[in-house]
C-alpha cells in the first residue's frame, strides 16, 4: 500500500510539474511575442505621426516674398466693388535647403515712403479654408491680396502707398515689398476696407516679372497713380 501511495504521489507531482512548465512557457514566450508585435505596430504608427508633425515652420530667413501682377477680381464687402478690385498673388517661396511648412493667413498692411503704416491692416478673406502647406526647397505657397479702389469710398482719404508690409503666417517679423498702390489712410473700425488677404495655399514657382521683397529700392507704380 505504501509503495502504491508513493507511486501515485510521484505521478501527481510529475503532472503538476508539467502543467507549471507549460504555463511558464506561455508566460515567458507567448505573451512577450504578442506584446512585441503590438509594440512594434504602435511604434511604427507613432513614428509616422511624429514625422508628419516634425516639419518645422518656415523661418523668415527661409522665405522669399514676392507680389505678382494684379488681375481684376470681385469680392463682396470690400471698397470699390466689381471690376474695380485687383487681386495680387502674394508668394512665399522656400529658398532654403530644407522642407518647411506654412499655414494660415499672412498679415498685410500698406506703408508710406517713410515706412509709416497706411490705414488699417488687411482684413481676412475667409472664403477658402486655411490649410497647412508643406514646402519642399524651391516650392511656393500663395495667398491672394485683394485691393479695392480707395477713391470710391467716402472717408477713405486716399494716398499713394510705397508698398505692402508682409508678415508670414506664424511669424512676428515683417518684410517690406515695395510696389506702389493707392490706399486708404483712414484708420479705425469705421474706416473702409480696401485690402483683404486670403490663407496660403500651394502654388507654382514664381513666374518672371514678380516683384520680390526689397526694402531698399522703390519700384514703378502699376498703372497711373495720383501725385503724392
Amino acid at each position: 500500500m505504501r509503495a502504491a501511495a508513493r507511486l501515485g504521489w510521484r505521478i501527481a507531482a510529475v503532472v503538476a510539474f508539467g502543467a507549471t512548465a507549460a504555463l511558464a512557457v506561455t508566460l515567458t514566450r507567448g505573451a512577450p511575442l504578442h506584446a512585441a508585435l503590438t509594440s512594434s505596430r504602435l511604434a511604427a504608427g507613432s513614428a509616422r505621426s511624429h514625422d508628419a508633425g516634425q516639419v518645422p515652420r518656415c523661418a523668415m530667413s527661409s522665405l522669399r516674398i514676392s507680389i505678382g501682377p494684379g488681375t481684376s477680381a470681385s469680392v463682396a464687402g470690400i471698397t470699390g466693388g466689381g471690376a474695380n478690385l485687383t487681386r495680387y498673388p502674394l508668394d512665399f517661396t522656400n529658398v532654403s535647403g530644407a522642407t518647411c511648412a506654412l499655414g494660415g493667413y499672412p498679415a498685410v498692411v500698406a506703408f508710406r515712403a517713410d515706412g509709416a503704416q497706411v490705414g488699417n491692416a488687411a482684413a481676412l478673406d475667409t472664403s477658402a479654408a486655411a490649410h497647412r502647406v508643406v514646402l519642399a526647397p524651391g516650392a511656393t505657397a500663395r495667398a491672394a491680396v485683394i485691393a479695392g479702389t480707395p477713391a470710391a469710398a467716402a472717408g477713405c482719404r486716399p494716398v499713394v502707398a510705397a508698398g505692402l508690409r508682409v508678415t508670414p503666417p506664424g511669424q512676428s517679423a515683417a518684410r517690406d515689398v515695395r510696389d506702389r498702390l493707392l490706399a486708404c489712410s483712414a484708420t479705425g473700425h469705421r474706416a473702409p476696407v480696401f485690402l483683404r488677404v486670403g490663407a496660403v495655399a500651394p502654388a507654382a514657382p514664381n513666374a518672371s516679372g514678380t516683384v520680390t521683397s526689397d526694402a531698399e529700392t522703390a519700384l514703378p507704380a502699376r498703372g497711373p497713380l495720383p501725385s503724392e
